[in-house]
């Protein structure tokens, strides 16, 4: 078994990938007797092709590797997407990004995922088989595809993740209080979209809305249980959208949809669509694209079709 510790530079403080790469020369240090490299992306988001060359040569060699990717949900997604198709590779997560979901998700809890950053417990931890979510778009007549690890978000929460990141790089605020602020700065403008949504062939949503998500975790915008019945191995997507309610109606209701009470809520039916499916289809009504964000990293598409793929993706868990 091969492992190796992938870093990107600009996730979290900065502070945090000193720490970790110190930890991973101490652990190179302490384990002599195992395959440990640890490699620096570009500011350029460089990690899928330096996972796909790791994965590439650790088959060449019959081997297995373990990815570290050390950042946040976009580097993880593109880390993931890099070692999509090899057997031989599997998803290690080292939390040191903004916003962490995917290892909240992993680790079954807000506090829980910090144990990830501890590497003694991931060099003896075990692999897992998830789902991922594919999704495909024409991009001027070429279909291009990636998957998502975490899920899809779009219209009020897309935006708001968006706003988040930039909240982020500009200023000292992180994780959910960057995401907390950027939900009041996206609620002033209210910013939504027009879209027509099915599941399985079925009709599920048309029109205006202010938020539709595709999840296969449960956690976004820095440890928010937007989807509380996600499950990363269940064979499904969890699918939900929030009709255009006004402001007070959806600030009234956002403490418990962000602790993950959403079906707690009285009369939620009139706020919220929801359901599971293994096939979504979404198309902008109004415009030929629309933006929105792939576990943290931002998209601009036409129409999108969406496919689970049951145990698609080996990750290391603790």
């Amino acid at each position: 078994m091969r492992y190796a510790f992938v870093v990107n530079p600009i996730s979290g403080t900065g502070k945090k990938d000193k720490n970790i790469i110190s930890a991973a020369e101490e652990l190179v240090a302490n384990h002599r007797d195992k395959d440990i490299g640890i490699y620096h992306t570009m500011p350029n988001h460089d990690s899928s092709r330096i996972a796909a060359s790791l994965a590439e040569d650790a088959k060449q060699a019959g081997e297995d590797i373990v990815i570290f990717s050390c950042g946040g949900d976009g580097t993880a997604h593109v880390t993931a997407n890099g070692i999509y198709g090899y057997d031989n590779a599997i998803l290690g997560i080292v939390p040191i990004g903004t916003g962490n979901d995917l290892c909240r998700a992993l680790s079954k809890g807000k506090g829980s995922y910090k144990d990830y950053r501890n590497l003694e417990k991931q060099i003896n931890g075990r692999p897992r088989a998830i789902d991922v979510i594919e999704i495909s778009w024409d991009a001027d007549g070429e279909i291009k595809s990636c998957i998502a690890v975490n899920g899809v978000n779009i219209g009020f929460d897309g935006n708001t993740a968006i706003r988040a990141s930039r909240i982020h790089e500009k200023t000292i605020i992180s994780g959910s209080m960057a995401y907390l602020a950027a939900v009041f700065a996206t609620l002033a403008k209210k910013e939504g979209q027009s879209l027509r949504i099915t599941a399985d062939d079925e009709p599920f949503y048309d029109g205006d809305l202010l938020m539709a998500t595709m999840s296969n975790g449960n956690y976004c915008g820095g440890g928010i249980e937007s989807c509380p019945n996600a499950r990363l191995d269940d064979g499904l997507i969890e699918l939900m959208a929030i009709r255009d309610v006004s402001r007070l109606s959806f600030v009234s209701k956002f403490p418990k949809f962000s602790a993950g009470k959403l079906f707690e809520i009285k009369d939620v039916e009139k706020i919220a669509t929801y359901r599971q499916a293994r096939r979504i289809c979404i198309e902008p009504l109004k415009d030929d694209t629309m933006e929105y964000v792939i576990d943290g990293e931002v998209f601009r598409t036409p129409k999108i079709e969406a496919e689970i793929k049951p145990g698609a993706l080996r990750v290391w868990e603790i």
